[in-house]
């Protein structure tokens, strides 16, 4: 992991929100996975900052879901379950079908042209071997709709929600069939369509549609996952008493 000095801010962050920014794009791009466990002085190390703001950096992560404290035995990397994965998609639904809304009502033609862009870079990296780059570009689309939106409160929230999804949702998108990358791909080209053409309604409903179908794949992917963890671990060696 690279040092902190590869953020080089602008509105010059405080250190320990510089710091979480490094450790939270560590854990977006898989360089930590889910259950490991963080080691304090290790990430002091790799960082070159002080244990105390690591401290303070991973009880910023964990306020946004993205790690797990657990008294006696230290902070790991969060282990989504399939009813966390549901619960933060129903909180999508309800946020992103209300932006899409705002977005009809606030965006500059500016947004729009962007939109239009964002759409077509996501398409154009919607491969399986290029699975996180085609999951940014996803962010990227979202990050502009966000800011059609016009509203802070809600950036906010689909920031964390986001966030705590996105080392699953690259695994999704490495897994994913063509059939189910094409058909990602056209729901979001509909909907940037009747974002376009400010229809409400219509942007309101396929969003809605469109994250209900990303939960259904999300879950049953990791529901996948857990079943393939639990085999290997019944078929390898136990360990007997002498």
């Amino acid at each position: 992991m690279q040092g902190i000095e590869r953020f080089a801010p602008t509105h010059m962050p405080t250190l320990r929100q510089q710091t979480a920014d490094v450790l939270r794009e560590a854990l977006m791009t898989e360089m930590f996975h889910p259950g490991e466990k963080l080691v304090e002085r290790s990430l002091a190390e790799r960082t070159g900052v002080s244990r105390t703001s690591i401290r303070e950096a991973l009880s910023q992560l964990e306020a946004e879901g993205l790690v797990t404290r657990i008294p006696g035995k230290g902070v790991s990397v969060t282990r989504l379950s399939p009813r966390n994965v549901r619960e933060i998609y129903e909180a999508r639904v309800v946020l992103e079908t209300s932006m899409a809304r705002f977005f009809v009502e606030r965006a500059s033609a500016e947004h729009i042209a962007a939109l239009e862009a964002a759409v077509a870079e996501a398409e154009a990296t919607n491969r399986p071997d290029q699975a996180r780059e085609h999951a940014s570009k996803l962010d990227d689309v979202a990050d502009i709709i966000t800011q059609g939106a016009d509203n802070e409160v809600m950036r906010q929230l689909a920031f964390v929600l986001r966030t705590r999804m996105t080392y699953l949702r690259t695994i999704t998108a490495r897994v994913a069939t063509s059939e189910r990358r094409q058909e990602t791909m056209r729901r979001l080209n509909a909907i940037a369509a009747s974002l376009k053409a400010r229809d409400a309604e219509t942007a309101m409903r396929l969003t809605r549609e469109y994250v209900e179908r990303s939960a259904e794949f999300a879950v049953a992917t990791l529901q996948s996952m857990e079943t393939k963890t639990t085999r290997a671990s019944a078929a390898s060696p136990k360990d007997t008493m002498p």
